[in-house]
Formats: structure tokens, C-alpha cells, sequence
């Protein structure tokens, strides 16, 4: 955006960006509360087809290109690696593994990004890219040493973590055509849509044997969240304010996600904050930071 063009207030766009990043955090949070209430699968299944359900009267509101049908195979594909793969591990991982844990490989979005565009041809791999990406790693690495008191980060949570970080990080990559074509809410649409109907056997056969009336109200309340909040309401803030900010300067408020999930597990669950995670989590951020910087400088 040029200097003399209109546009938002910094302060507004920024407070929103951090809106953003504080629902995803916030998330992160609340999904214990979910999965104490639904099993994994069944929640997985639930999130996405609810945030379908709410997001399709946006997109018709709000619709302004013109669909073109033989794209749809392929924005559904994409939506199915970005959105139901992404969500699907999210929820395995989260329940087996810690939101302090969560909060530090979440951010290595970029970092993946970066290594799957250079496999493409996309970008290419500098001195500065590979320092970050070692150091980012190895934040990783550390953070198997980090132990929580009841033992609720597991190395096999983490992984399936790093999975679904990994959908999203293709998902990044190739939909770079797609979004060029089609505005956030297009994508974001037929992202949650195809991933519910991809979804719909899955979810149908764990709600098939499982007790609604069992569900707490917290639980209830907590997948409502996931689904409204963090699933439509915080992607198309984040869409806005990248028509309006670069990306390189968007994605620098991520760097705040880790620092607010982390007090947020404090304080909502419990969580303790070792040494070894606080070492973890500076060297996960460092190394995100430098391979950004590396790519936008």
C-alpha cells in the first residue's frame, strides 16, 4: 500500500492484529476444556463442521469474484491439507501434550513454509534462512527436555502437532495461486465445507455411539469458541489486516501468541513454566524471527 493511499489507523490495525493473535492463543487454551467433554475425533469433526455451517451465510453475503467450478476439485484438496488435516492433528496433539508445548511449535509456520518453498522453487535457501531454521529446531529439540508436573507433555503430542503445522505450512505454499485468484472468504469457505464433507463419516461414526448429554456446559461453550472464534472470526480479521500491513510485518505479531498461551495455561490451567521450556521457547522464537527477517529483508 502506497503512502498516499487511505487506510486504517496503525493502532487499529494493530490492536486487531493482536485481537487475532489473542484468539488463537485463547484457543489453544480452551481446547482442553473441549476435549474434556468430547473425544478428539468427535471434536475435530464438530469444530469444522460448525464453522462451515456459520461461515457459508458470510460467503454469500459477502461474495464479490466469480467461482470459477473447474477450480473447485483443487481448492477443496487444499482445503483438506490447510484446514481439516490442520485442525484434525491440532486437536490430537493438543490432547495429548501440554499448551505450553503447543504454544512454542505452533510458530514454526514460517519456518516450514519457507522449507517447503524452497523444495518448490519458490525461494531460495540462504546462509541467514538455514541459521534460523537450526535454531528453531533445536528449540524443538530442547523442548523434549521440558517436563510438566503431570506429565501431560508427551514427545507423541508434540509430533502430532508438528504434523498439523506442517498441513498448514502446505497449505501456505500451495494455495499461493488460489488466494491470488480468490479473496480470504472463497478460500476460507470451501476450506471449512470440503473439509466437513470430508470429515462427515468420521464425525458421524463417533457421534453415532456417544452421549451428547454428557457434555458439560464448559464444553459446549469451549467448541463454540473454537468454531466462531478462532475457526471464522480470527481468520478473516488476520485476511484484513493483510490487505492492509505487509506480511512480513503481520506475521512479527505472532512472535506475542507463545507469551500470551503460555500465561493464559498459567492461569486457566494450571500449567508451570520450567526453565527448560522458557529456553525452549526463546530459541523457537529467535530462530522463527531470523528466518523471517531473512526472507522479507
Amino acid at each position: 500500500m502506497n503512502e498516499g493511499e487511505s487506510h486504517p489507523g496503525h493502532a487499529r490495525l494493530y490492536t486487531l492484529a493482536l485481537t487475532t493473535q489473542f484468539i488463537w492463543a485463547l484457543n489453544n487454551n480452551l481446547s482442553k476444556f473441549a476435549l474434556k467433554g468430547f473425544p478428539p475425533l468427535l471434536l475435530a469433526g464438530l469444530r469444522t463442521a460448525v464453522a462451515a455451517m456459520l461461515i457459508l451465510p458470510i460467503y454469500f453475503y459477502v461474495r464479490r469474484r466469480k467461482l470459477h467450478w473447474h477450480e473447485l476439485p483443487k481448492l477443496i484438496a487444499l482445503g483438506a491439507i490447510g484446514v481439516g488435516m490442520n485442525q484434525f492433528f491440532f486437536v490430537l496433539g493438543i490432547n495429548n501434550t501440554s499448551v505450553t508445548h503447543a504454544a512454542f511449535i505452533l510458530p514454526l509456520t514460517p519456518v516450514l513454509t519457507m522449507l517447503l518453498s524452497a523444495a518448490l522453487g519458490q525461494e531460495k535457501i540462504t546462509t541467514a534462512k538455514v541459521v534460523g531454521m537450526s535454531i528453531a529446531f533445536s528449540g524443538v529439540l530442547v523442548l523434549q527436555f521440558s517436563r510438566q508436573p503431570d506429565r501431560s507433555a508427551t514427545l507423541f503430542g508434540d509430533f502430532l502437532l508438528l504434523i498439523g503445522v506442517l498441513s498448514f505450512a502446505s497449505y501456505i505454499v500451495f494455495g499461493k495461486r488460489a488466494t491470488a485468484l480468490y479473496d480470504g472468504i472463497t478460500v476460507t469457505t470451501i476450506a471449512y465445507v470440503g473439509s466437513a464433507l470430508l470429515l462427515s463419516p468420521l464425525t458421524l461414526w463417533q457421534a453415532s455411539s456417544f452421549d451428547f448429554r454428557s457434555v458439560p456446559a464448559v464444553s459446549w461453550a469451549a467448541l463454540a469458541y473454537m468454531a466462531i472464534f478462532s475457526s471464522i472470526i480470527g481468520y478473516l480479521l488476520y485476511y484484513w489486516v493483510l490487505t492492509h500491513i505487509e506480511p512480513s510485518r503481520a506475521s512479527a505479531f505472532s512472535y506475542a501468541q507463545p507469551v500470551m498461551s503460555t500465561t493464559l495455561a498459567a492461569l486457566l490451567l494450571g500449567e508451570r513454566v520450567s526453565l527448560w521450556l522458557l529456553v525452549s521457547g526463546a530459541l523457537v522464537l529467535l530462530g522463527v524471527w531470523v528466518t523471517e527477517r531473512s526472507r522479507w529483508a
